[in-house]
């Protein structure tokens, strides 16, 4: 847990705009950027659970970052990056391929929603 804790610590003291974003409001609330960030980690885990349009956000968590993160490791020289992301869309598709055939049955799991790959419902 204390690894977590520091990778989280040092994101915080790196340059980009979720910090820079997060350190005006600190400016402006006086309240610690650690505790912004951690508040909308939490809020926003929640909204995955429970909120409306959850399935864009997890869409997006789980396909558009990972495709613009594959097109810049094709375009990288190298080839380290390029198995990773291979190996990402190999795994997305097989649990694409498991779900189509259980989604029936595991729909009625609570909070399987919210944990499975791909986050279309299944027509009723």
């Amino acid at each position: 847990m204390d690894g977590l804790r520091q990778r989280f610590e040092r994101f915080l003291e790196q340059k980009n705009v979720a910090t820079e974003a997060l350190g005006a409001l600190e400016a402006r609330t006086g309240v610690e950027k650690r505790y912004l960030a951690a508040g909308a980690l939490a809020l926003l885990g929640l909204y995955l659970l429970f909120g409306y349009g959850a399935s864009l956000l997890c869409n997006v968590i789980g396909f558009v970052y990972p495709a613009y993160a594959s097109v810049k490791a094709i375009e990288s020289p190298s080839k380290e990056d390029d198995t990773v992301w291979l190996t990402y869309w190999v795994v997305y598709a097989l649990f694409g391929l498991v779900e189509f055939f259980s989604d029936l049955l595991l729909f009625w799991f609570p909070f399987y929603y919210a944990g499975k790959p791909s986050k279309v419902r299944p027509h009723s």
